[in-house]
């Protein structure tokens, strides 16, 4: 039987905006002039956030991945864009805390001319916040029963959570080896 939590299924999840609707943060993202943040812990759902946001607002989407295991951030965000960035190009820089003060600014520099910019970080400050990500024990359990209703029957979802320190994505890992039997 195919796993529930396998990543195909996980990814297909749409973003669940607690604190406030989707549109919401599409008017703070207008209301910057197509610039802005999405700041949360890890496994907290910026990523899938951000690139809802880019769907949403459409154009040529160009998505950039800097984790903590990118050896240059720098050089392989500038391969990572276009050669000319436009007015027509929506850009999403998924961890953006990983680029030091002089590299956010060579880099913020090529994409200014991007219609929308939206970045992801652990913390505010490179743009404006146009949504904090949050996660909870409730919601890890919504989207885990939507990927399989009896999974609170084997796991103690409260648990799992506060075991993680509240990352979903390291949840649905979890999840994904105890449904696999590991």
């Amino acid at each position: 039987m195919d796993n529930p939590f396998a990543s195909r299924y996980v990814e297909a999840l749409p973003y669940r905006c607690a604190s406030s609707s989707l549109d919401d943060v599409i008017d703070r993202l207008v209301a910057n002039h197509g610039r802005g943040a999405i700041v949360g812990p890890h496994g907290s759902g910026k990523t899938t956030l951000a690139e809802t946001l880019a769907r949403r607002v459409g154009g040529d989407i160009v998505k950039i991945h800097l984790g903590t295991d990118t050896r240059r951030p720098l050089t392989s965000t500038i391969r990572s864009l276009p050669p000319i960035v436009e007015p027509r190009h929506t850009i999403v820089l998924d961890g953006a805390e990983q680029l030091r003060p002089v590299a956010w600014w060579r880099t913020w520099r090529q994409l200014r001319p991007a219609g929308t910019v939206v970045i992801t970080s652990h913390k505010p400050g490179r743009l404006p916040m146009i949504h904090e990500c949050r996660t909870s024990s409730a919601l890890l359990t919504e989207l885990a029963t939507e990927l399989d209703p009896t999974v609170a029957e084997t796991v103690d979802l409260d648990e799992l959570f506060r075991r993680h320190d509240g990352d979903i994505r390291l949840c649905f890992h979890e999840l994904y080896d105890h449904r696999s039997g590991r």
